[in-house]
């Protein structure tokens, strides 16, 4: 019995020393959604149903990474710091969400299999923070969209706009950089909806 509790104490004696050779768990990363300040309305009767589809992106700013530039050419992506979803994933949500600020659209995302009238169709040119000033300085949100309205049935183009907005953070820290990004991304979404109102009545005319 002696020499078998001696077996136990040694093996639990080597996997403790095992176990102290292994790295700490890094810090778990900072999920961020991308929030928006819509107000719902109800819908007219006239209302046009309009697909959403979801956005086009180059490759970093198809992903979940929070993404920053040096204010040149350079991107990178915050360490420990990510958005919820994709980033174009992201924006469509967002779109949808303002398009029931406007009692003129119900936006549907496509997955939904519903028949639309129209669609609309975002290419994501900027979606990140420009640290223009320098890194101790806070940094300008750059959004920029290629915006299309089309037909669904025939595709037809009924109009095309590029919006682009910024908005300076706060300071250097993530949570600001954050806040700046929804706050130029809710301006460019709303410059989007009243576009699409003009566009609608001016094809209806």
């Amino acid at each position: 019995m002696i020499s078998r509790n001696l077996l136990i104490l040694a093996v639990g004696a080597s996997l403790s020393s095992c176990l102290s050779l292994l790295p700490d768990p890094k810090p778990a990363p900072s999920i961020y959604r991308l929030a928006t300040i819509t107000q719902p309305v109800s819908p007219a009767a006239n209302a046009e149903i309009i697909r959403v589809e979801r956005p086009a992106a180059a490759q970093l700013l198809s992903t979940n990474d929070i993404v920053v530039t040096d204010g040149g050419q350079k991107l990178s992506a915050i360490a420990r710091a990510n958005w919820a979803e994709v980033t174009p994933v992201l924006i469509q949500g967002v779109l949808i969400e303002a398009l029931e600020s406007s009692p003129q659209f119900i936006g549907l995302d496509p997955t939904t299999g519903a028949k639309t009238e129209t669609r609309v169709h975002l290419v994501v040119k900027n979606f990140e923070a420009n640290f223009d000033n320098g890194p101790q300085s806070a940094p300008l949100a750059v959004v920029h969209y290629s915006v299309t309205y089309a037909r669904s049935g025939d595709r037809r183009l009924l109009g095309t706009r590029t919006v682009r907005k910024t908005m300076r953070a706060s300071s250097v820290n993530v949570s600001s950089i954050v806040t700046a990004i929804e706050q130029a991304n809710d301006a460019a979404m709303s410059d989007i909806v009243t576009w699409l109102e003009t566009q609608k009545s001016q094809n209806r005319s």
